[in-house]
């Protein structure tokens, strides 16, 4: 159970309800007080907040995320703010990774962990601080700054991602949020989804379905890296696929195009209008942009679909010789993806 509700700060429901009838007869003028006991259908988790004047709600929740809202401007909705509930054992460097890797930054390890974690005490709450910024973008870095808060046997995540600038102004109006924020312990765990595999069933609610190769090996998904695999050959060459989703546009279509291509040491683009990496393509019927990029040694292929709500990035990178043999099997799986819910 999550209470949410723009601008209105609201506490969790109590273990045990009670309300009383006032109760009036026909033949006496005398008040009958009747209490009941009702009790509670659920056991999980309540977490309430106050959200800033300049916040709006976004309507649409997907996969573990209990409250999703963005700031307001002149401009319109910008940057993404969340409140993710984990399970008991997610470790700090995992959420870490879950977001750096998609920044630019190579796998962080628990004697790495330290360059982008502090802690900060949040009136009576104690956080976790991971400030993440996009890797070689000076001009307008994109920036993942993530809040966990651990209570009980519970994690608590609170994802702010927008341009760098916004997290900066907007600080303030995070730090008051995550203060006004109240967390209950339900009875039950809460419980993330488990990681999903080539299974439909295990997918989080949103996301779609794909058919893999055979001998892509199935790897370790997250919440925002809902597919992972690894394929290679028999000279140890690797790829790496993955299919990861965000809440909003994340930077735009030129923005992570530039990100791909710093990740195999090609130039970024000026504009859009003349690049050679991008085709317009379609996915399950939906617009989309194919990337081809290559360099002597490193490949990235991929595809990028910005959705009404989230963005979905289909991406393969590693060995360019190994890259080659895998370009027909990379295109037929993005032939296989759908989006059941839409």
């Amino acid at each position: 159970m999550y209470l949410n509700s723009q601008n209105i700060f609201k506490i969790g429901a109590s273990n045990l309800l009670f309300f009383s009838l006032l109760c009036l007869t026909s033949c006496t003028e005398e008040t009958e007080i009747q209490t009941y006991y009702i009790p509670p259908e659920y056991e999980g988790p309540v977490v309430a907040w106050k959200l800033p004047p300049n916040w709006g709600e976004n309507p649409e929740l997907s996969g573990p995320m209990a409250g999703s809202f963005h700031v307001k401007t002149n401009s319109g909705p910008q940057g993404r703010i969340g409140v993710m509930p984990f399970r008991e054992a997610v470790s700090t460097l995992s959420i870490t990774n879950m977001f750096g890797m998609e920044l630019g930054y190579e796998k962080f390890k628990e004697d790495t962990l330290s360059q982008v974690l502090t802690t900060k005490k949040v009136g009576q709450k104690k956080f976790e601080w991971i400030h993440l910024t996009e890797r070689d973008s000076p001009s307008d870095p994109k920036t993942a700054l993530l809040a966990v808060l651990r209570q009980k046997d519970e994690t608590w995540l609170f994802p702010f991602v927008a341009n760098a600038a916004l997290i900066d102004q907007e600080m303030n109006s995070f730090i008051s949020f995550l203060d006004s924020t109240t967390v209950r312990a339900g009875k039950k765990v809460i419980r993330a989804p488990r990681p999903i595999s080539a299974a439909p069933t295990d997918k989080p609610t949103g996301a779609p379905t794909w058919d893999a190769p055979d001998h892509w090996i199935t790897g370790k998904a997250s919440t925002v890296r809902i597919a992972s695999y690894t394929v290679s050959d028999e000279d140890g060459n690797e790829l790496d696929f993955s299919i990861t989703s965000f809440p909003g546009d994340v930077g735009g279509l030129q923005s992570n195009v530039n990100r791909w291509l710093t990740q195999i040491e090609l130039p970024k683009i000026e504009s859009l209008e003349s690049t050679p990496y991008l085709t317009s393509y379609s996915i399950d019927e939906k617009d989309a942009h194919l990337f081809l990029a290559e360099n002597t040694e490193k490949t990235i292929y991929g595809a990028l679909l910005f959705g009404k709500s989230r963005s979905w990035f289909f991406k393969i990178m590693g060995d360019t010789s190994l890259a080659k043999v895998e370009k027909e099997n990379f295109l037929n799986l993005l032939t296989t993806v759908c989006f059941h819910d839409h």
